[in-house]
């Protein structure tokens, strides 16, 4: 398995936020955690990112909130490492305490959205491209800042983000966090609550129809509008999901995870796996530990 390295970050006069321009020939960091809530912006710079069981490329640009004790690491494409001049890390980092704030989130319905916000933050947060252009500028504007300017810029942009309708969690949804949809559709809630819960058997269309009250070709409109997926490419990502986990844990052969997921042939598996994450099972593994 691999070390995950505990970092202390040493937060600056009793500050509960620190703020750092980050110019490297590449990211440095091996796979860690730290208790504080951290903001990550990549201005220029080029690579993998992975955060939690999640793995992903990341590129100019690239937006993340991070929770508390969420273990993560950037790794550098392989052009980092060969000094080469122009390939360097240009970005923002932007940490605060786990209790910045916390009566006010705990207190005050005005830090509502910002309270769920960080919530979703054990997940990863990621902020589209496209959008959040206001986001990025804030950030950017901050590292310009101290004192108590700072700790209101950092709450106005966490706002923003907490506002923001183009973001995703890096980790799926699981049964653990079904409360973040409590105030949706109730029969929404109803389904999926349904589907984290038996996503490893075999699910019939109309044995989720029924839970719905619907007849099945009514079902799939609503579960496509509600989710932008079909009902089947949820499970699959809830199954994949899973398998991600049980990848990082290594006591599992990749035919055993097949099994225990929910698929009954490997290469239906490796299939959908990679359809999801874009490695098959085994270079997902092989990519997460080659760095150690």
């Amino acid at each position: 398995m691999a070390k995950i390295m505990h970092e202390k970050l040493n937060l600056s006069s009793g500050s509960p936020i620190k703020i750092k321009w980050c110019d490297y020939d590449y990211f440095k960091f091996p796979w860690h955690f730290h208790e504080e809530f951290e903001i990550v912006y990549v201005l220029k710079s080029t690579g993998t990112r992975f955060v939690g069981n999640n793995i992903e490329s990341f590129s100019d640009g690239d937006l993340v909130l991070l929770g508390s004790s969420v273990p993560h690491m950037y790794r550098n494409d392989i052009q980092y490492y060969q000094n080469d001049p122009d390939k360097r890390v240009y970005a923002v980092t932007l940490q605060f305490s786990k209790d910045f704030f916390q009566h006010s989130l705990d207190k005050y319905p005005e830090f509502s959205q910002i309270k769920k916000l960080l919530e979703e933050a054990q997940y990863g947060v990621y902020f589209y491209k496209n959008a959040n252009g206001l986001i990025r500028r804030k950030i950017t504007k901050a590292l310009h800042l101290t004192g108590l300017e700072l700790l209101l810029e950092t709450i106005i942009i966490l706002s923003l983000m907490s506002k923001s309708k183009d973001k995703r969690l890096l980790s799926d949804e699981s049964e653990k966090n079904l409360d973040s949809f409590r105030d949706n559709d109730p029969r929404e809630v109803k389904v999926k609550a349904f589907l984290h819960r038996e996503y490893t058997r075999d699910i019939s269309l109309q044995e989720v129809a029924d839970i719905a009250g619907m007849n099945q070709s009514a079902f799939c409109r609503y579960f496509l509008k509600k989710t932008s997926k079909t009902c089947f490419q949820y499970i699959n990502e809830l199954r994949i999901t899973y398998a991600c986990k049980l990848l990082l844990e290594k006591k599992l052969t990749i035919t055993q995870i097949c099994y225990e997921v929910g698929y009954n042939n490997i290469s239906n598996f490796n299939r959908q796996f990679k359809r999801v994450t874009g490695y098959t099972p085994t270079e997902y593994r092989l990519e997460f530990y080659k760095t150690f």
